[in-house]
C-alpha cells in the first residue's frame, strides 16, 4: 500500500466532523421522522373532526405511526447486506433517494391513508438501510483514539434534529394551518432527503470494503479523498474473524450479551418512541403549553409542537451529559440510572395531572425525561454491542440488538393510539413507566454479566 500514516491513526481534523455530519444523517432523520409523525397524527385527527368523515380505526392509526419503524427494521438487514456485497457508496446514495422520494410521496400524494403509510415505510427503508452503513464509515474513518467521542458527537448532533425538526415541521403548521394539509409536514422529511443526496454526491467507497474485495489501489485513493493525502488504509488482519450462527448466539454467556443489548434497547424503544411519536397528543391530554390558555384546533397543535420541539432540545442535552460521563462512569450504571430518572420522571408527569400540580413541574419532568433516556439508555444502548461482542460475534450480535430495539419501538407506536384511545394520556404514561422500569431492572442483571466492570 505504500508509506503514510494509517486511517485509523490520522489526526483529527476539520474534515474528520464534515465526515461526521454526512455519516450520521439516517440518525438525525429518524428523530425528525418521529417529530413529523407526532405532528402529522393531531392534526390527521383534526381533519376528519372538522370534515365529518369516518375517523380511522386506532388499529389503522397504530399501522400509519408504525410503518417508518417497520421500514427500517426491514431495511438494515435487506440494504446492509447487500452494501456488503455490492459495495457501500451506492447504497449510502440510494438511502439517501428513497428518504427523499417518501417523503414527497407522503407530502404530495393523497388519497388512502395507505399510500401515507407506504410513503413513511419508503423512508423508513432508507433510514434503515443507512444505519449499518453509517456505522461502518463511521468506525472506520475516525482516528481510533477519538472513535468513542466522535460516535457520541454523532449522537449529540442527531439529537438537535428532534428540536429544529419541529420547528421546522411548526413552520409548516403556520404557512398551511388548514387540517386538511397534515401531510404536508412530511416535506421536511424530503427537504432532509435532498440535502443527504448532495452531501453524498461527493462521496467515496470504504477503504476497507475495497481491501477486502482485493482492489488495492482503490482503496488508496478512497482514504486519501476522504482523509487527505499521505493517508493510507489500515492493513487487514492476516486471519478475518468467523462469522457465528444464530443458534450460537443463544449459548452460555453470549445469550447475557443478547439480553444486555437488546432487551434494554426495546424497553427504551416502547418508551421513548411510542411516546414520541405522539408528543404533541400527550402534552395537549396532559393540559401542558407554553401559548395562551384555550387554544383550539391547529392553535392548540401548534402550541403543542412548539413545546416539544422546547422538550426536545434536551434530547441533544443528554447525549453531551452523557458523553461527558462515557469514559469517566461504567455503562451498565449509566443505562440503569438513566433508566431510574425516567421512571422518576414520568411519574412526577402523572401526578402533576392527576393532582393537579403546577404545569411547569410538569414540562420539568418532561426535560428531565429526555435528557436521562438520551444521555443513558439512548446512548449506551448504540456503544454497547461494540464493547461486548467479540469480533466474531460483532456482525450477528450488533444486527440481533438493532432488530430487538426496533421491534420494542415498533410496539410502542402501533399500540400506543390503543392504550390513549381506552385509557388516555395517563394510560400512555403508565406504559412508558412500566417499560422504562423494566429496562432497568434487565440491564442491572444483565448488564454486568455482559460487561464486567
Amino acid at each position: 500500500m505504500g508509506k503514510g500514516i494509517a486511517v485509523p491513526d490520522a489526526p483529527l481534523r476539520g474534515r474528520d466532523f464534515w465526515l461526521m455530519t454526512v455519516a450520521q444523517m439516517e440518525q438525525t432523520i429518524v428523530l425528525v421522522l418521529t417529530v413529523v409523525i407526532g405532528v402529522m397524527m393531531p392534526m390527521m385527527k383534526l381533519f376528519y373532526l372538522q370534515s365529518g368523515e369516518t375517523m380511522p380505526g386506532v388499529w389503522v392509526q397504530g399501522c400509519v405511526a408504525a410503518s417508518g419503524l417497520i421500514g427500517i427494521t426491514v431495511g438494515a438487514p435487506l440494504l446492509g447486506h447487500l452494501g456488503d456485497r455490492v459495495g457501500y457508496l451506492w447504497i449510502f446514495r440510494l438511502c439517501a433517494l428513497l428518504i427523499l422520494l417518501g417523503g414527497l410521496g407522503g407530502w404530495l400524494i393523497e388519497g388512502s391513508l395507505w399510500w401515507t403509510a407506504a410513503s413513511l415505510f419508503t423512508v423508513g427503508l432508507g433510514v434503515g438501510g443507512g444505519y449499518p452503513l453509517d456505522d461502518v464509515y463511521l468506525s472506520e474513518l475516525m482516528p481510533t483514539k477519538y472513535k468513542m467521542r466522535m460516535i457520541g458527537g454523532a449522537k449529540c448532533l442527531a439529537g438537535t434534529g428532534a428540536a429544529w425538526g419541529g420547528l421546522l415541521a411548526l413552520l409548516v403548521l403556520k404557512l398551511w394551518p388548514d387540517p386538511s394539509c397534515w401531510r404536508y409536514s412530511m416535506m421536511v422529511v424530503a427537504l432532509l432527503g435532498a440535502v443527504t443526496l448532495l452531501m453524498r454526491i461527493r462521496w467515496w467507497e470504504s477503504p476497507k470494503w475495497l481491501l477486502l474485495h482485493g482492489r488495492m489501489p482503490q482503496a488508496l485513493k478512497a482514504a486519501q479523498r476522504f482523509l487527505g493525502p499521505g493517508v493510507v488504509p489500515a492493513p487487514l488482519p492476516k486471519t478475518l474473524p468467523k462469522s457465528v450462527t444464530m443458534r450460537e448466539m443463544f449459548r452460555g454467556q453470549t445469550l447475557w450479551k443478547v439480553i444486555a443489548t437488546g432487551i434494554p434497547w426495546a424497553l427504551d424503544g416502547v418508551g421513548s418512541y411510542g411516546l414520541g411519536a405522539f408528543l404533541p397528543i400527550v402534552l395537549m391530554g396532559l393540559g401542558l403549553h407554553v401559548g395562551a390558555e384555550g387554544a383550539t384546533g391547529v392553535a392548540a397543535v401548534e402550541n403543542s409542537v412548539l413545546l416539544m420541539s422546547i422538550i426536545n432540545l434536551f434530547i441533544a442535552v443528554g447525549f453531551a451529559v452523557g458523553l461527558l460521563l462515557i469514559d469517566r462512569m461504567y455503562h451498565i450504571r449509566m443505562m440503569v440510572w438513566g433508566f431510574a430518572l425516567s421512571v422518576v420522571s414520568v411519574a412526577v408527569i402523572m401526578c402533576t395531572y392527576s393532582f393537579s400540580w403546577p404545569a411547569w413541574l410538569g414540562i420539568a419532568a418532561f426535560v428531565l425525561f429526555e435528557t436521562a433516556m438520551s444521555g443513558g439508555p439512548g446512548l449506551i444502548t448504540f456503544v454497547l454491542p461494540a464493547e461486548v461482542y467479540t469480533p466474531e460475534e460483532r456482525g450477528t450480535g450488533t444486527g440481533l440488538a438493532s432488530a430487538i430495539g426496533k421491534t420494542g419501538a415498533i410496539a410502542g407506536v402501533f399500540f400506543m393510539p390503543l392504550v390513549i384511545h381506552h385509557w388516555g394520556v395517563i394510560g400512555a404514561m403508565a406504559v412508558c413507566l412500566v417499560s422504562m422500569a423494566l429496562g432497568g431492572i434487565v440491564a442491572a442483571i444483565a448488564g454486568p454479566k455482559a460487561l464486567p466492570r
